[in-house]
C-alpha cells in the first residue's frame, strides 16, 4: 500500500482538533487579575503546595486540575447572639475583611478547600467573638470596656486566622445590642455615676473657692 503523506497529515490534524475539542477546556486556562492557582496532579505528585500559579495564560496536562483562588480582599458581615460573663444574651454585628495569603493557598486548599470562608473564616470569627464576650459583663461590653473588648476580638481573630493562611485586614464591630431593659438600666446607672462625679466636682470647686 502506497504511503499517502497528505492523507496522514489530514488524519493527524483531525486527531489534534479532536483532542483540543475534548480536553482544551482543561488544558488551557487563564488566571485573572487578583487570582492565584494551585495544581493537583492525581497520577504523580498530588497537590503541589509550593508552586503557586500567577495571573495569565497557562497550559496543563488534561488529567491534572487547577484550583483557582480569589486572593483579593474580601468582606463578610455577620450578626450573632453571644453570652456575656453572666449568661446575658447580646446581639453583635461584625464585619471582617480578609484575604488568603497568596503564597500559601496550597496549604489552605489542602486543609480547608475552596469553601474555606464557610469552613474556616466565619466559624473562627464567631468562636472568637463568643469567647471574648464570655469574659466580660454586659455593662463592660456595652460601655466601660468596649474598646478593650473590640481590641481583644481583633487581636485574637487575626492570630487564629493568620495561623491558618488567612490575613485579616480589619474587623469592625458595627453595633452591640442589649435587651432594652438591661440597656436602660446600664444607661441609668452610668447617668447617675456622671451626676455623682459632677456633684463631687462642684463641691471640690466650692471648697477651693472658699479657701
Amino acid at each position: 500500500m502506497k504511503f499517502n503523506f497528505k492523507t496522514s497529515y489530514i488524519v493527524a490534524l483531525v486527531a489534534v482538533v479532536l483532542v483540543l475539542l475534548l480536553f482544551g477546556g482543561r488544558m488551557f486556562l487563564i488566571i485573572e487579575a487578583g487570582e492565584r492557582g494551585v495544581i493537583f496532579r492525581p497520577y504523580t505528585s498530588g497537590l503541589d503546595k509550593e508552586n503557586i500559579y500567577g495571573e495569565g495564560f497557562h497550559v496543563i496536562a488534561p488529567w491534572n486540575k487547577m484550583y483557582v483562588y480569589n486572593v483579593r480582599e474580601q468582606q463578610r458581615e455577620e450578626t450573632m447572639d453571644v453570652l456575656d460573663k453572666n449568661g446575658l444574651s447580646i446581639t453583635t454585628d461584625i464585619t471582617v475583611r480578609f484575604n488568603p495569603i497568596h503564597n500559601e493557598i496550597g496549604f489552605l486548599h489542602q486543609q480547608f478547600g475552596v469553601n474555606y470562608i464557610n469552613v474556616l473564616v466565619i466559624p473562627e470569627v464567631r468562636s472568637t467573638v463568643r469567647q471574648v464576650a464570655g469574659r466580660y459583663t454586659a455593662e463592660e461590653i456595652y460601655s466601660t470596656k468596649r474598646a478593650e473588648v473590640e481590641q481583644s476580638i481583633k487581636d485574637e481573630t487575626r492570630n487564629v486566622l493568620g495561623q491558618n493562611y488567612i490575613e485579616m485586614k480589619a474587623l469592625l464591630i458595627r453595633s452591640i445590642n442589649l435587651p432594652d431593659q438591661i440597656k436602660n438600666a446600664i444607661e441609668s446607672k452610668l447617668q447617675q455615676e456622671q451626676e455623682a462625679l459632677a456633684y463631687e466636682f462642684r463641691l471640690q470647686r466650692e471648697e477651693s473657692e472658699a479657701e
